[in-house]
Parts: structure tokens; sequence; C-alpha cells
């Protein structure tokens, strides 16, 4: 009888084993955003840029369009193909600095036709050009953008106002450049490139001003 209980109370806990194992108990559940003065949660993960525009333009909250890369898996993902997240600013900081390995290679895609600011990329190949002081070159750019910016459109610029991103490597020398003018910025990105072609000049700056 001991025998026959015993093999019945084992076939049970293999039975309950299996089950859970189709089955598995949902993890503790953790809360995202609980403070009430932040915006309430939302992540939505896309496929397509488009998809997450549209769905962006139809949520009422102030939420934005990041493209996340996975720099592991770059050499084997086609170009162009990325995941899209809609979140808040709020929201993508406070798990940015919990995952920040996770979100690194993480950029707010900007929609066609927004007023953005001035922006400049600068980078060479350090070994096809040995001669050039990239350093230099930077300090020497930002000094004329902010003289002629001073002279034609009566725009005080200073250092102050440049983020200046440095992500150059021991190939490459990479800087980014993004001039947050004091109540000016441009129509559209299609206005900076036009801008960027006529740098010498700076007569076709089509700055939006109050």
């Amino acid at each position: 009888t001991m025998k026959k209980n015993w093999q019945k109370r084992l076939k049970d806990v293999e039975i309950l084993a299996s089950s859970y194992q189709k089955h598995p108990i949902n993890p503790t559940y953790k809360p995202q955003l609980s403070k009430p003065w932040q915006p309430s949660s939302i992540w939505k993960l896309f496929h397509r840029q488009h998809q997450a525009f549209n769905f962006s333009k139809s949520y009422k909250a102030d939420v934005h369009v990041f493209a996340l890369e996975n720099e592991n898996e770059k050499k084997n993902t086609l170009q162009g193909q990325r995941i899209y997240l809609v979140t808040t600013y709020t929201e993508l900081w406070f798990y940015y600095q919990k995952y920040r390995k996770s979100l690194m290679h993480c950029y707010e895609v900007i929609p066609e036709g927004s007023v953005c600011h001035l922006y400049f990329d600068l980078e060479f190949i350090k070994q096809t050009n040995p001669e050039c002081d990239g350093k230099r070159m930077v300090v020497e750019l930002i000094q004329y953008v902010c003289q002629k910016l001073e002279e034609i459109y009566n725009i005080n610029c200073s250092l102050k106002d440049i983020l200046n991103l440095d992500s150059s490597t021991h190939h490459k020398f990479s800087r980014h450049l993004v001039f947050h003018l004091p109540n000016a910025a441009f129509k559209n990105n299609v206005h900076v490139g036009k801008s960027s072609l006529n740098l010498f000049f700076l007569t076709r700056f089509d700055i939006l001003t109050p």
C-alpha cells in the first residue's frame, strides 16, 4: 500500500511539473513609472518606421520615435533594418539609466519637415589624412560660423550654445555639432542641408526668427 501511495504521489508531482513547464508562473510584477507626476507608461515596439510614426501621431501623450540598434548584430543585420520604439523622454531616460548597455545605440527619429537646429557631422579617415588636426579644425569652424551668424543675422552664439559630441575612434575622426541658436532655428532639415553647401558664403541660411 505504501509503495502504491508513493508511486501515485510521484506521478502527481511529475504531472504538476509538466504543467508548470507548459504554463510557467509569471515573474513578479514591477511597476514601471509609479510617480504621479510622471507620464503614464508607454513602450511600444514596431518593425516599420511608418507604423511607429502613425502610432505616435494617434497617441494623446507627448511621445517620440526612437530607432534601436543591436551593436552585436550589426554585421548580420541588413542595412536599414532596425526596431522602432515609441515612448516618452521621461520613460526612455528611466530605463536608459538602468539598462544603458542595451539602449546605448538608441537614436531619436525626427519626422521629415520638422523645425530643427543647425548641425554639422564632421569626419575623416585618420590614416589617409595624417596632416589634419581635427580638434583645431573644429574650433576654427565653430569660430567662423558664430562670427557669420552674428554679422549677418545678429545672432550671438557661443560655445555654451553648442553641443559638441565626440564619437572618434582610432580609425576615424568624428564630431557632431548641434547649434542651439538663441530664439532661432531652421525651417527643416532641407534648409540645413542647403546651408551646409554654402558654408563659406552663409548668405542663403534659411533661419527662422521669432
